[in-house]
């Protein structure tokens, strides 16, 4: 909640975002021309420093972003903004609801899709959020690695219900997801690390401004 009190906070974070938009990691197979991007690894990050509104507004955001400058809303952008919005809310709530019941709703969603179901070892990556519920102590790692497979889940049920992939397609992936949701949890890390010290600066700058502003009174 703190981030979204100060505009420089906000300026920060948007421009991190922005920036991370531009480097391209992985071609989302299915689509004709959409790519994962280290935005994956920025935006879910909105929750940890914003909050459950921070989440809702980056979310409100991008969904108004999108329908001026393309008038639509596409099957692809809700697999990307549904699933950042839900990863997002991963960072900021511990709710069960979010960490425990989402996840093993998507799994249940997937397996009893007719090729979902003929690929059901997928789903078994959502069981790696449903572990971390319940370990009290978290890493900032962790806390990462639980949001990125919040996406993930959410992601994979929205494009097995629309778009059309064989089983083989979904069960070939399974080692480029590992390797895609390490990247996007230590990418977290990296980008929280990075911010949380920009926000610190952008504190002490803040608190000397005040003290000089209030030397300059007196």
């Amino acid at each position: 909640m703190k981030m979204l009190k100060n505009p420089l906070k906000v300026a920060s974070y948007a421009g991190m975002a922005k920036i991370s938009g531009l480097m391209k990691i992985s071609f989302l197979v299915g689509s004709q021309m959409v790519w994962f991007s280290a935005s994956n690894a920025v935006l879910p990050l909105a929750g940890a420093f914003g909050g459950i509104i921070g989440s809702g507004l980056v979310f409100f955001i991008r969904q108004l972003l999108h329908c001026m400058f393309f008038k639509t809303i596409s099957l692809s952008f809700f697999a990307f903004c549904i699933p950042g919005l839900c990863a997002s809310l991963y960072w900021a709530t511990q709710h069960y609801i979010i960490r425990l019941l989402l996840p093993v709703a998507c799994m249940m969603l997937f397996v009893i899709h007719p090729v979902g179901g003929q690929a059901f070892v997928y789903s078994f990556y959502w069981f790696i959020p449903v572990a971390l519920f319940f370990i009290p102590q978290r890493s900032l790692f962790l806390q990462a690695l639980g949001s990125t497979f919040i996406a993930h889940a959410v992601g994979s049920v929205i494009w097995l219900y629309t778009v059309p992939m064989a089983a083989t397609t979904w069960m070939g992936l399974m080692p480029l997801v590992l390797f895609e949701r390490i990247a996007f949890a230590l990418g977290m890390v990296i980008t929280h690390h990075f911010l949380s010290f920009i926000f610190e600066q952008i504190d002490v700058m803040s608190v000397a401004h005040k003290k000089s502003t209030v030397q300059a009174i007196r």
